[in-house]
């Protein structure tokens, strides 16, 4: 068996004989529904696939270059994605196969499955000193639709409808019974199978749509908060209030007020 210093000066023999060794992520293309994205320490992008570009709001990769997620996102939104990847670097260990519910360049909702790494320096970034990796330099990460995450998503068949149906009616009133319905469980079996999937039970999910669709009319328009109450389906201000706070650490009033689009 070949030793590892043999299969790493291997490799780097290869690739340093490569024109251009980025090509290599040209390959993520053939599987368009894969987004691909490389960032640095500071989380601005480095490497992004077509799929990436437009889920960005952008024509090409090269729009995203050298940005990071606050020049294409509401800054409520961009501050999650880049303390998600401070997690990962800080921490150094990969997260692979999360089911995470993200919002595109419009605020739209979609459950993903998503993997990402840290990447490692080589030894002239400082590597440790018994030859382990390096300071971590940035991230990589691969996002998949859970509609067209194939085998991933066979525990995961069956509760589609349940996720678009609460997208497309979070304003109205949702019961457990009607979600279980829709997938032949009891309530009790619906519970303990959606928390198991995605880590959260159906209300939390439902509260965390309808607090998303209110960040958003909070921080695009000029409606009063009473009226997005309503719309979002909270039953009266009050209640809406307490929830948000609760959910962002915010007042309504005080998050339009930080997060208001000029």
């Amino acid at each position: 068996m070949a030793s590892t210093s043999h299969i790493s000066s291997f490799r780097e023999s290869f690739f340093a004989r490569m024109r251009d060794p980025w090509r290599l992520s040209a390959l993520v293309d053939f599987l368009p529904e894969v987004s691909l994205y490389v960032k640095d320490r500071q989380s601005r992008f480095v490497l992004v696939n077509q799929r990436t570009a437009q889920r960005n709001g952008c024509r090409s990769p090269e729009e995203l270059i050298g940005k990071t997620d606050f020049d294409f996102h509401p800054r409520r939104m961009a501050e999650q994605y880049v303390a998600e990847d401070e997690r990962v670097m800080r921490g150094g260990v990969a997260i692979p196969h999360q089911v995470w519910l993200v919002g595109d360049h419009r605020g739209r909702l979609s459950w993903y499955i998503s993997s990402k790494m840290p990447l490692f320096g080589s030894s002239a970034d400082g590597n440790s000193a018994d030859g382990g990796p390096g300071e971590v330099i940035g991230l990589a990460g691969v996002m998949r639709e859970l509609a067209a995450a194939d085998a991933l998503i066979r525990p995961y068949q069956g509760m589609e409808d349940v996720l678009n149906h609460v997208l497309a009616h979070s304003h109205e009133e949702i019961s457990i019974r009607e979600l279980a319905g829709m997938v032949n469980l009891s309530i009790s079996q619906f519970d303990r199978r959606f928390k198991q999937l995605f880590q959260m039970t159906p209300m939390q999910y439902v509260l965390r749509v309808r607090i998303n669709a209110a960040c958003h009319a909070l921080s695009a328009t000029s409606e009063s908060i009473a009226h997005i109450a309503a719309r979002t389906g909270f039953s009266d201000q009050s209640w809406f209030t307490k929830q948000f706070r609760q959910q962002t650490g915010l007042t309504p009033s005080a998050y339009r007020k930080q997060y208001r689009e000029v």
